[in-house]
């Protein structure tokens, strides 16, 4: 192993140029991190949308490590790494998510977390991603398990003329049980979820062309209580015209077969499909739109053979984020869509988010956000269910490569089924270590 050679700059101007690198390499570990770590929000679609916007987010955050100098500081062979450690100290006065005599506990989360960039040729690039850790509760030791982070995938970039052709295996285990808003009654609520597929892009300056397959796996881990397990096969595409740098905007569409397990109410397998336009604008220098809306469909077949509780209705989202100056940046997204892979079931779910990044202090960050859902069941149960609430983080450099932060996170939720009900309070301590 070998540190990545560095350009040799007069001793004032490297310490200096040191300093740049080592925060940039700060914030994108602590990006990297972020994604990682993060909650199943990506499931909150109707699953070829869902599919298509985990392309994409999975696309931009390899070319925003990329594009960090010096984010990629160890080389082996052919390949570059960024290795990254973590340990997090979780105080939870819910952990079950129960509407009467909550259990509290602390967790502590070790995990290690790394990105590996290997360009196999001037077009061609494979790229790692992996967040892994462990769970161990101080007073609750069954609920101790193994997590990987949403974010992990093993990607391989192929450029060919104007085409774009990425192949993709996608994998988590879900630990965080709170980023489910249907969890309740349980602690060790844990599922695996992997897709694997290939997504073309087809780029012809204005036209932009695109097609995707995925095959994805959702099974439960563990405290799913009879939660059914889910297989679907997925296919998406679109075409977006770019009448500018400012503006793109298109058609967008998919459909899958999904295939349950084990699923209440003698489910045994559905399909789904939307058509839907989307768009991405800049209206102004310092505001960014995306937003998609049609029309979707989801019909599960019974075991008899006859067709049960079909949902048919118009899904959105909307994403706009806005500097408003130098200290303030702030965020609003919100939609309606369906999704199969909740533990609750098959959802139909309304959801909208407010968050604002404070640039208040030179090494102090601070963000704040306030989350909103509003779901019911399609399949069975019938519960509805609000849950909302607030949250913050601080975060700070320690040392040069060592970051510490604070979040904070405060849930109420509210149903119509009795035992739906709970209070949360989670404040969690983090150390991340880039190595």
């Amino acid at each position: 192993m070998k540190k990545s050679a560095r350009t040799n700059v007069p001793a004032s101007s490297a310490t200096i140029e040191n300093r740049r690198h080592s925060n940039s390499r700060l914030r994108a570990a602590l990006a990297i991190l972020g994604l990682l770590s993060a909650t199943s929000g990506q499931l909150v679609c109707q699953e070829a949308v869902r599919t298509s916007l985990a392309g994409e987010a999975a696309a931009e955050a390899r070319h925003r490590a990329a594009a960090v100098p010096g984010f990629y500081d160890l080389q082996l062979g052919p390949t570059k790494w960024n290795l990254a450690a973590g340990l997090d100290l979780e105080a939870n006065d819910n952990i079950r998510f129960a509407s009467s005599q909550p259990d509290a506990d602390l967790t502590v989360r070790p995990q290690v977390n790394t990105q590996m960039d290997w360009r196999v040729s001037e077009q061609n690039t494979l790229n790692l991603a992996l967040g892994a850790g462990y769970s161990a509760y101080v007073f609750h030791s069954q609920f101790d398990r193994f997590f990987v982070g949403p974010g992990s995938e093993l990607s391989f970039d192929l450029y060919a003329g104007d085409f774009w052709i990425n192949l993709h295996e996608r994998f988590s285990i879900t630990e965080n049980a709170y980023s489910d808003p249907t969890v309740v009654g349980t602690a060790d609520y844990s599922q695996l979820q992997n897709s694997a597929g290939v997504l073309a892009t087809w780029d012809l300056n204005q036209l932009i062309l695109r097609l995707g397959y995925d095959h994805a796996n959702y099974n439960t881990v563990s405290g799913g209580g009879g939660v059914p397990n889910g297989v679907s096969e997925v296919a998406n595409c679109s075409a977006g015209y770019r009448f500018g740098p400012e503006l793109t905007t298109g058609l967008e569409s998919g459909g899958g077969l999904i295939q349950y397990s084990g699923a209440a109410a003698g489910i045994t397998e559905a399909v789904d499909w939307n058509l839907g336009a989307f768009l991405q604008a800049q209206p102004m220098e310092h505001v960014s739109v995306k937003a998609g809306a049609g029309y979707t469909a989801y019909i599960p077949q019974a075991a008899d053979n006859l067709s049960k509780n079909e949902f048919t209705g118009a899904y959105a989202r909307i994403a706009l984020n806005h500097q408003l100056n130098q200290w303030v940046e702030y965020g609003l997204s919100g939609g309606r869509n369906i999704s199969f892979g909740f533990f609750g079931g098959t959802i139909d779910l309304y959801s909208a988010a407010l968050s604002a990044r404070w640039r208040l202090f030179s090494k102090l960050g601070l963000v704040t956000w306030f989350e909103f859902e509003h779901g019911s069941q399609v399949l069975v149960g019938q519960e509805s269910f609000d849950r909302f609430g607030p949250g913050m983080s601080l975060d700070r450099p320690i040392t040069r490569k060592m970051t510490g932060s604070i979040r904070y996170q405060y849930y109420q939720r509210g149903s119509d089924m009795p035992g739906g009900d709970y209070l949360v309070n989670i404040v969690t301590l983090s150390l991340l270590v880039s190595l």
